[in-house]
């Protein structure tokens, strides 16, 4: 027959059982605790660097994916797309109705960017910035982000429900880690090509060129609103 075990054993047992159970306790807590608490800073973070109107990423964003694009090693160009004529636009239709028209205008130009892979952000009121990731594309990518930016937009918050057509004017940059000192060359680029666009007219699209736009070493443009061309 098995002997009784003895009181003592069975309390050495209970105990030792107790004190595994609230070691992986005290283990799963702490996990479950760094879990959360990398869970909330990884949202706060994305938070921080997305528009809060279209759920694009915001300039922090882009300047984000910029320095990963150098952590990468790899070229990339910066496509930046302003509306024309917004004073104008807005003073018909109205904050409301235009601030719809920018949603849909974000949705198109993230389903055509997505299909390069190319992450889109809003960098003020009436532009948006692409990042592609394949530069030999970016003057056709910025002529099709260009035209559908374009097509006919229903305006149901308008003072009175219209379909309105606005047009907008792309630039490209491209910028190359192992030539470049500082990403933000690539938007400075964009942006003077986007002028230089502006200047040729409505739905226009432009590529830098180092020749006749001047000044690739100063630092992006203060944000205005520069879509009255």
């Amino acid at each position: 027959m098995w002997a009784p075990v003895s009181t003592f054993a069975q309390i050495t047992a209970v105990l030792a059982a107790l004190t595994i159970t609230a070691a992986i306790t005290h283990h799963l807590t702490r996990h479950r605790t760094a879990g959360r608490y990398h869970a909330a800073v990884t949202a706060a973070v994305d938070t921080a660097r997305r528009d809060d109107l279209t759920g694009l990423g915001n300039r922090a964003g882009l300047h984000a994916a910029l320095a990963a694009a150098v952590d990468r090693r790899r070229p990339v160009a910066v496509i930046l797309i302003n509306l024309d004529n917004t004073h104008t636009l807005v003073g018909r239709v109205g904050h409301r109705a235009f601030d719809e028209l920018l949603v849909l205008a974000a949705g198109r130009v993230q389903h055509l960017a997505s299909s390069a892979g190319a992450p889109v952000f809003r960098m003020r009121r009436d532009e948006f910035a692409v990042i592609l990731p394949h530069p030999g594309d970016a003057a056709d990518h910025a002529a099709r982000l260009v035209a559908a930016v374009a097509e006919p937009t229903d305006l149901h918050h308008a003072r009175h429900p219209t379909t309105v057509t606005v047009t907008a004017c792309a630039g490209v940059g491209v910028f190359t880690p192992h030539a470049d000192a500082d990403q933000r060359r690539a938007l400075v680029r964009a942006d003077r090509a986007m002028r230089a666009a502006k200047r040729t007219g409505r739905g226009a699209t432009a590529v830098f060129d180092p020749i006749t736009m001047r000044g690739t070493g100063g630092p992006p443009a203060a944000p205005t609103d520069r879509g009255q061309a």
